[in-house]
């Protein structure tokens, strides 16, 4: 099977730190969250260990992680630390 790429496939990740599929995160939720719909949407994850399963490259990195008890969340780069 082909797969279509985007442009935001090819191009080079600016984040020097940006994670890979398979890797164990910690989601942060910030307090002072200027949206507050995102900051809603965090606390059902907040403080949660789970896995990377997708990478989803565009204006901003997000991730798809897998979590033990719960649905799988769309997370962004910032809101997330290495566990």
């Amino acid at each position: 099977m082909v797969q279509q790429l985007t442009i935001f496939d090819a191009l080079p990740s600016t984040i020097s730190e940006a994670f890979e599929v398979g890797d164990t995160v910690i989601v942060v939720a910030k307090p002072n969250e200027s949206d507050i719909e995102d900051y809603y949407y965090l606390q059902d994850y907040a403080g949660l260990t789970g896995r990377i399963v997708k990478v989803i490259r565009g204006p901003v990195l997000q991730y798809e992680v897998e979590f033990a008890k719960k649905r799988n969340g769309i997370i962004y780069h910032e809101e997330l630390r290495r566990g």
